[in-house]
């Protein structure tokens, strides 16, 4: 019998419409203190600069603060130095070629390709020669307009340049919790869709094995926002001792590692569910039940691999629930090919568990093996 969804493209919609605003709700929520820091650093900036060169001059200085306080959480000071640098290249540019040449249109091309051209001679950086440009063009472009002389516009920029350094340096968010953060997200939201098709796959719904789909495509980012954050890890915890370092970043780079095979395993397990349930009949109800449960073991898996992560769990409780959860959906004896297929998916995504807790692939298959045999020799 073939199962049917009454209206799956609109429930798909509304499906990926909620996951589209938790997405976005969790991205504010992650970057509230950069968002924070930004406005911070932009009014700093701001005050400082129209006390030093009074407010009709201070333009730069609240420009370079927010651009160097963006959202990236890599390498937060460096970017604030090629940011400040790449100011000052564009304003020098810029006033040199105005003075000689004039101002127009042919000047501003000039003066941009000028700036650039130093910047990229400096350091091949397309932040600081993009900063630059838009330096030079600013320059240029206001230059009828402002009375301020170069050596006013240069103090300017400096001001905002060292603000942004100083709060990068001292105020900015803790990376290593933002680290932390993403990876710990990304795992609840894969622990929530496992079980989901745990209900698709135990009541014979369509429509929700679909909707964990969705929730398991809203995952696809997450390995570029922990690797940004750990980026900026990195760059803290060099400043205080290698020991640090490799004890604050073990787990999170172990997530980090296989996260994108932990989701491209979840796909797998999204659409075996929904192609189970769409092909096989009611008759093979308790097959379904042996792999709802399996699917309930594997969520727990990643449940504590968050403990884990969060140094409340060792590995073991990890390891024990990614195998019994391999070992249950393998000892159902599947009777057709789309139970025989979601029983692979249950064991890669065990595989994958494993690997996370370090265990190397050789090591984690014969761990695998051993509690719940071997694939080839299951009863078809």
């Amino acid at each position: 019998m073939v199962r049917s969804a009454a209206g799956p493209a609109p429930r798909r919609g509304a499906a990926r419409l909620r996951q589209a605003v938790a997405a976005a709700g969790r991205r504010v929520h992650a970057n509230a203190q950069s968002l924070v820091l930004a406005a911070t650093a932009a009014g700093t900036a701001y005050l400082a600069a129209s006390l030093l060169v009074g407010p009709q001059n201070a333009v730069f200085a609240p420009i370079a603060a927010v651009v160097a306080t963006g959202l990236s959480a890599g390498q937060r000071v460096r970017r604030a130095a090629e940011i400040s640098a790449g100011v000052v290249l564009g304003i020098v540019a810029a006033d040199l070629l105005s003075r000689a040449l004039g101002v127009g249109p042919l000047q501003l091309a000039v003066a941009v390709l000028l700036a650039m051209t130093a910047a990229v001679a400096i350091r091949p950086s397309g932040l600081m020669a993009n900063q630059a440009a838009v330096a030079a063009v600013v320059v240029v472009a206001l230059v009828p307009y402002l009375d301020a002389g170069p050596w006013v516009r240069l103090a300017d920029a400096l001001v905002g340049g060292t603000v942004a350094v100083v709060l990068n340096a001292v105020v900015a968010p803790d990376p290593y919790r933002a680290a932390r953060a993403a990876a710990s997200e990304t795992l609840s939201g894969y622990a929530a869709v496992v079980r989901r098709l745990r209900g698709a796959v135990g009541t014979g719904s369509l429509a929700e094995a679909e909707e964990a789909l969705v929730g398991m495509d809203a995952l696809d980012g997450a390995r570029g926002e922990i690797d940004e954050a750990m980026a900026a890890t990195r760059e803290v915890l060099a400043r205080r001792g290698r020991a640090e370092r490799r004890r604050s970043l073990e787990v999170v780079e172990a997530v980090a590692a296989r996260v994108l095979i932990l989701v491209s395993t979840g796909r797998g397990l999204c659409r075996a569910s929904a192609n189970l349930v769409r092909h096989d009949d009611a008759a093979d109800s308790g097959t379904r039940a042996v792999l709802a449960a399996a699917l309930d073991d594997l969520a727990g898996a990643i449940d504590q691999l968050r403990e884990w992560l969060d140094g409340t769990s060792g590995t073991e409780p990890v390891r024990e629930l990614a195998l019994r959860a391999a070992a249950t959906a393998s000892g159902g004896r599947p009777r057709t090919q789309a139970s025989a297929v979601l029983v692979g998916q249950i064991r890669s995504a065990a595989v994958d568990v494993l690997r996370i807790t370090g265990l190397d692939q050789a090591a984690a298959v014969a761990a695998l093996e051993e509690a719940a045999g071997r694939a080839d020799l299951s009863d078809p």
